[in-house]
């Protein structure tokens, strides 16, 4: 495994048991530079603005050029002689190393349901009047004419490579029994859920914590990137408010080490613990847990619905304007956007789910699809990789439409001959009748 480390904070994270890890060090600080100011508009603004991600793709850019100007670390991997590789889809440098490496067999990972530069790239079909745009798209697959016309003129796809579109395999990180029924192609193949392993026994502080509560205990974890300290201060005094007056539940409360600032807004809360790690995936599987606060990233969220929990989504960024549509669509939880956050809407969604008992069952009949469909995702992940690594690049899998420029693969030309058809019979339509209208009214005129 191969870990270029543009963040600190995955110098001491492998992510893998038994492949060797090959880092290279000290690429740049600009990933840390940037996410530092990352949360400064995270609560004003819902999506990222056009200068945003322009800048976003210079970094990505600027950080690529660094990787590949180290190129005796990249020689030491070369000479392993690889039969094929890994990349994610955030952006396409993995794509650039992969081939300077030698290595012909690409398999691409889209690190989220399928993304757009992804199914773009390959020539995957992608009908913008039902399928949502990934990247902070807050609409889901039903769509009014507004919505549809944000959804086709807004895509915002990153620069495409004809490299990329040679993939032998796309590997999606997204379960389609709960991902929006869409168009995909042969080489798509969903691995949502993988990793998620049967839950184990938790220890006794967490096993005291699950105990807590008369009606049980309710998870809120916004996640790693944006802790709960980034939140405003009246949706922290809102969320106190809430959890104190729901006093026959316990909330487990996750943030971020070294936040003192949070636990001074739940000072008269009893019934609040705070954590800054905890077993996320074993404490789902808890029964005295009833509902998980989350951010809405399409790996906890898919942990929770494999272990039947309904979720109340808060989205931040990305996928999970998306995701958390499609958890409404699902029947299983209720979303809050950001920017609407407030003590009342927090209460109401919470009851809610906790009042009717439709949220669960819906969790419930979504975690026994995603557990009983006829192939697990490390079952999909090993077998096509091992049959990709046995016959070489999977050339009879590409689309012909990954080739196309954009003119001839939505028919434009065709289109616009049609058009020019139809308005030349219709201009030599109006012109006879007129001359026709004008020859009888001159022989009326005669007869007069």
């Amino acid at each position: 495994m191969f870990i270029p480390e543009y963040a600190k904070a995955t110098s001491n994270f492998d992510g893998t048991k038994l492949a060797k890890v090959v880092r290279m060090n000290n690429i740049s600080s600009r990933y840390d530079d940037d996410m530092d100011g990352f949360e400064e508009g995270l609560m004003t603004e819902n999506n990222l603005g056009f200068r945003d991600r322009l800048y976003f793709e210079y970094s990505n850019q600027y950080m690529c050029e660094k990787l590949m100007a180290r190129r005796q670390e990249l020689e030491y991997l070369k000479n392993y002689g690889f039969d094929a590789a890994f990349t994610e889809q955030i952006d396409f440098c993995g794509v650039g190393v992969i081939r300077y490496l030698g290595i012909q067999n690409l398999l691409w990972i889209s690190t989220t349901p399928l993304m757009d530069a992804v199914s773009y790239n390959l020539g995957v079909p992608s009908p913008t009047s039902y399928v949502p745009t990934i990247e902070e798209n807050d609409n889901g697959d039903t769509m009014s004419f507004w919505k549809r016309a944000y959804n086709m003129i807004d895509p915002k796809f990153p620069h495409v490579r004809e490299i990329a579109a040679n993939a032998s395999l796309c590997f999606v990180n997204a379960d389609e029994m709960f991902d929006l029924p869409r168009p995909i192609i042969h080489k798509n193949i969903y691995i949502g859920g993988l990793g998620i392993s049967e839950p184990k026994l938790l220890n006794e502080k967490f096993t005291a914590l699950m105990n807590k509560g008369k009606n049980g205990v309710i998870i809120i974890s916004l996640g790693t990137i944006v802790p709960f300290h980034v939140l405003p201060e009246r949706v922290k005094i809102g969320f106190a408010n809430v959890i104190e007056s729901m006093s026959n539940y316990h909330f487990i409360l996750k943030v971020s080490k070294g936040d003192n600032s949070t636990p001074s807004f739940f000072k008269d809360v009893p019934n609040c613990d705070f954590i800054e790690w905890l077993p996320q995936s074993d404490i789902l599987a808890h029964p005295r847990l009833k509902l998980f606060v989350m951010h809405g990233g399409i790996n906890g969220l898919e942990e929770a619905l494999f272990r039947g929990v309904p979720v109340v989504v808060i989205p931040m960024f990305a996928d999970q304007f998306r995701n958390g549509r499609n958890v409404e669509k699902r029947g299983v939880g209720k979303v809050i956007l950001k920017l609407e956050l407030s003590e009342d809407k927090i209460r109401s969604a919470i009851q809610e789910i906790l009042s009717d008992n439709s949220y669960k069952q819906n969790a419930m009949r979504m975690s026994k699809l995603m557990r009983e469909k006829p192939f697990t995702a490390e079952q999909r992940l090993v077998r096509w990789t091992n049959f990709a690594v046995e016959n070489g690049i999977l050339d009879v899998l590409h689309v012909q439409g990954s080739r196309l420029n954009s003119i001839v693969y939505f028919n434009l030309d065709v289109i616009a001959v049609v058009t020019l058809i139809i308005c030349s019979l219709l201009i030599v339509v109006v012109k006879l009748s007129r001359a026709i209208r004008r020859a009888l009214f001159a022989r009326k005129v005669k007869r007069e």
